[in-house]
C-alpha cells in the first residue's frame, strides 16, 4: 500500500487565515516532518484562498513561485549550490531557517497586504523555534532583502490579467472567423467573457516569451477529418453530463482532474514526498521553485495557444456541429460546466506534463504517490504508481469531463512537458 501523507490543516475564513497554525509548524501524519519550506508552502496557499487581492489560479502559482524563488536566492547567499534567479548575495553567517521564514513572510506580506495581521502574528510565533544570535538576525534581513528584490523584479509582469472573471471578448478574429470551428463563449459557462485573453502580454518566469513553444503545437484536427469526428464522437459519448456509457470510474477520474487547481493537486504531492525523503531547506525549496515556475509558464504558454487557435469547446462543436447527424445534439452538456476560455491546448494536461518532469527529475520515474481532491472530488483520492501514470491518466480525465477532444490534451502535455525541460535547465541550475 503507498504510504500517505497528509497536512494537517484548519478550514482558514477570510477573517481567520492562518490562526490555527499557532503551534509554529505543520504536522504530518506517520514519521515524515515537515520544514519551514514545505510550511510557507501551505501557508501561501491559504493566504491566497483568503485574500481579496488579485485573486485566481494562475496568478496565485505565479505568487508561490515568487515566494521559493526568494527563499532559494536566500539560501544560494548562504551556501551556493545552484544558480540564483535574481538576487546575488553572501551571507555564510546568516541562519538558513531564518532566512527561509524571513523570505516566505516577506513574498507574502508584500503580495497579500490584505492578510498582513494574521502573516505577522504567525511569522512572530515561527521565529521563537530559532534561538537568538547573530546568525538568526542576519538570516532574518537577508530573507526580507531578498523578498523585497523579487517581488520588485517581478512587478510588472503582467499576472495579474488574469481576471477570474474575464473580459469582454470579440470571438471571430482567429483562424475560425466566425463559422465552424471557432470559439464562442458556451451557455453554461459561468460567464460569458473570456478569461486571460491577454496571456501574450504576460512575461513568462522562465521562458523568453509566452509563444517561445508555441511551434510545438500542430493545432486543432482538421474538421473534416475522420480522427477529429472519431474525437467528437468520443467526448460526445463519453464526457457528457448525462452520458450512459461512462462508468463509475471513468467519472471519478474526470472528477479528480477537474480540480480547479492544479497547483493545490501537486504541490501538496510534493510536500508529501519531500516531508517522506526528509530532505534539506536547500533541495526542498528547489523542487518546488521550479514545479511552481514550470507549471505557471505553462499555463501562460497555453492561453497564449489557446487566444491563438480560438477553438471551440466540444460544448460548441456537438450542439452547433456543421451537419453532422451523428454527433449534433443541441441538448448535449459536458460533466462540467464549460470553461470561459478557448478549447486548444489543455491547461491541466499542460499543468500535468510540466509537473511530471519536474517530479521525476527530483524523485525518479517510478515513484508512487497519491493524490487528493477537494474542489470537484472532495475527499477523494486516487493513487498512482509513476508520475507518467498520472499524466495519462489526466489526459484522459480532461476528456470524459467534456472539457476537451483527446488530442487537445495530449498535445498540452506534451507542450508542459517541454517546457519543464526547458526550465530545469535553464534557471536554478547546480553548480
Amino acid at each position: 500500500m503507498i504510504p500517505r501523507y497528509k497536512v494537517a490543516r484548519a478550514a482558514f475564513g477570510p477573517s481567520t487565515v492562518l490562526g490555527a497554525l499557532l503551534s509554529c509548524c505543520l504536522v504530518f501524519a506517520g514519521t515524515a516532518a515537515a520544514n519551514e519550506v514545505t510550511d510557507w508552502n501551505v501557508i501561501i496557499e491559504q493566504t491566497a484562498k483568503a485574500s481579496s487581492v488579485k485573486p485566481g489560479g494562475t496568478f496565485a502559482g505565479r505568487n508561490v513561485s515568487l515566494m521559493h524563488l526568494a527563499m532559494h536566492d536566500a539560501l544560494n547567499s548562504i551556501s551556493r549550490r545552484h544558480d540564483s534567479y535574481g538576487v546575488h548575495r553572501s551571507s555564510p553567517d546568516a541562519n538558513p531557517r531564518a532566512a527561509v521564514m524571513a523570505a516566505g513572510h516577506g513574498v507574502a506580506v508584500r503580495l497579500y497586504p490584505d492578510q498582513a495581521s494574521s502573516l505577522d502574528n504567525l511569522y512572530s510565533k515561527m521565529l521563537l523555534t530559532i534561538p537568538d544570535g547573530p546568525g538568526k538576525n542576519e538570516g532574518l534581513v537577508l530573507g526580507d532583502e531578498v523578498a523585497a528584490k523579487i517581488v520588485a523584479l517581478r512587478a510588472d509582469d503582467h499576472f495579474d490579467y488574469v481576471i477570474p472573471g474575464g473580459e469582454p471578448f470579440v470571438s471571430g478574429n482567429g483562424p475560425y472567423g466566425s463559422g465552424p470551428g471557432a470559439w464562442v463563449p458556451a451557455p453554461d459557462s459561468p460567464h460569458q467573457n473570456a478569461v486571460f485573453s491577454r496571456a501574450s502580454l504576460v512575461t513568462p518566469l522562465a521562458l523568453k516569451s509566452p509563444s517561445q513553444f508555441r511551434n510545438l503545437l500542430p493545432g486543432p484536427l482538421n474538421l473534416s477529418s475522420g480522427k477529429y469526428s472519431r474525437e467528437l464522437e468520443e467526448v460526445r459519448t463519453l464526457g457528457g453530463k448525462a452520458s450512459t456509457v461512462r462508468t463509475p470510474d471513468q467519472t471519478t477520474i474526470a472528477m479528480l482532474w477537474a480540480e480547479i487547481s492544479l497547483y493545490r493537486t501537486f504541490n501538496e504531492i510534493a510536500r508529501n514526498l519531500i516531508s517522506a525523503r526528509n530532505d534539506d531547506l536547500w533541495e526542498s525549496n528547489r523542487t518546488l521553485a521550479l514545479l511552481n515556475v514550470a507549471m505557471a509558464d505553462s499555463y501562460v504558454a497555453v492561453f497564449d495557444a489557446k487566444y491563438h487557435y480560438q477553438f471551440w469547446r466540444p460544448t460548441m462543436a456537438i450542439r452547433w456541429a456543421d451537419g453532422n447527424e451523428k454527433t449534433t445534439s443541441g441538448s448535449w452538456l459536458p460533466l462540467f460546466p464549460t470553461p470561459p476560455f478557448p478549447e486548444y491546448p489543455s491547461g491541466h494536461s499542460a499543468a500535468c506534463g510540466s509537473a511530471q518532469i519536474i517530479l521525476e527529475s527530483a524523485f525518479g520515474r517510478s515513484t508512487p504517490f497519491a493524490a487528493t481532491g477537494t474542489t470537484s472530488f472532495p475527499g477523494g483520492s486516487r493513487n498512482f504508481s509513476s508520475f507518467d501514470d498520472a499524466s495519462r491518466e489526466c489526459v484522459e480525465g480532461r476528456m470524459l469531463s467534456g472539457a476537451h477532444f483527446r488530442f487537445s490534451d495530449e498535445d498540452a502535455l506534451y507542450l508542459g512537458q517541454h517546457i519543464s525541460r526547458y526550465v530545469i535547465r535553464n534557471i536554478l541550475a547546480a553548480r
